[in-house]
This record gives C-alpha cells, sequence and structure tokens, in this order.
C-alpha cells in the first residue's frame, strides 16, 4: 500500500513523538515543520484540481486535437505536391528552381534514407496557396538531371484500420 505524504509525514511524528525524551529539543523545528505541512497541502490540493481538470477535458481535448491535427494535415496536404523520379544527387536547390515560378514555397522535402544517407528519388514540396499546386502540376515531365519527374498531388495518408473501422480482428467463423 503507497502512503500519501500527509500520511507518510504522520506516520514519521507518531515515531518520533512516541519518545519523551526528544520531545523538547523537536519543539524549535515545529515552525518549518508547520510551513512544510502548509506548502505539502497546498501541493496536493493543487494536485487534486488538476486531476480533476485532466479528468474532465482528457476525453474531449484529445478529441479535438486529433480532429484538429487531421484538418490541419489535410490543409497542408491540399497545398502540397509528390514529385517522383527525382535524381538521387538533386539538390533542394535544384527543385526550388524549377518551381519557383509555380509561386511561393513553404518547404521542399527531400527523403533520405537513414542508414545510408542517399536520396530515396522522390521529393515533396509544399506551397503557400492552394492555386500554386495547379501551376506545379503543369511540370509534369520537366528533366531534372536528365530525368523526367513525376509531378502529382500529395495524397493524405490514411491509415487502413480508418478506411474499415467496421472490421473486427477475430477469425470470424
Amino acid at each position: 500500500r503507497e502512503m500519501s505524504g500527509e500520511e507518510e509525514l504522520a506516520a514519521t511524528e507518531e515515531v518520533e513523538g512516541g519518545e519523551e525524551g526528544e520531545e523538547g529539543a523537536e519543539g524549535d523545528d515545529d515552525p518549518e515543520l508547520a510551513a512544510m505541512q502548509k506548502e505539502l497541502e497546498k501541493a496536493e490540493q493543487q494536485k487534486a484540481e488538476l486531476d480533476k481538470l485532466n479528468k474532465m477535458q482528457g476525453g474531449a481535448a484529445a478529441g479535438k486535437d486529433a480532429a484538429a491535427t487531421a484538418a490541419e494535415s489535410a490543409e497542408r496536404d491540399a497545398k502540397s505536391i509528390f514529385i517522383g523520379n527525382v535524381d538521387f544527387a538533386a539538390s533542394v536547390e535544384e527543385v526550388q528552381e524549377i518551381f519557383s515560378d509555380c509561386g511561393e514555397i513553404n518547404a521542399i522535402t527531400i527523403p533520405v534514407d537513414k542508414f545510408t544517407g542517399q536520396a530515396k528519388g522522390f521529393a515533396y514540396l509544399e506551397f503557400a496557396d492552394k492555386s500554386s499546386v495547379l501551376a506545379a502540376l503543369e511540370k509534369n515531365n520537366v528533366l531534372l538531371r536528365d530525368r523526367p519527374i513525376k509531378v502529382i498531388n500529395k495524397r493524405t495518408n490514411v491509415p487502413s484500420w480508418q478506411l474499415h473501422p467496421s472490421r473486427g480482428r477475430g477469425r470470424g467463423g
């Protein structure tokens, strides 16, 4: 059984207070002990209030955060393109040079293998607005380092369990 801070303090006082010879020496520490007890009570009250708030907001807040994150992700994906067949030695600057006339670019990502550090052969490009995506899609089959790049809309990755939520986990019968 775990004891709270107050219970431990009370148990300690009972053990120390049981011996009458030390009673007089402990009188000098009473103001410190009283201050520590007040701080402990205050901290426990704050913890109880936080726990109560977390329980009240726990389910609703988690759902709102997930929905907001999904909405932000979908919005970002609507302003992004996937660029395939990118040369392994191509740099972010080279990709930016090709798409700079389409609109303001927020980010360019060229994923690399975490072990070798070599590019994976594709890139993602995020624009500041959705209208830039249409202009960028017209850059399909443009040459980048003598390779025709493939430009398509970036898809939003949805886990398969979200696509088919009614499917059970058992073997069925």
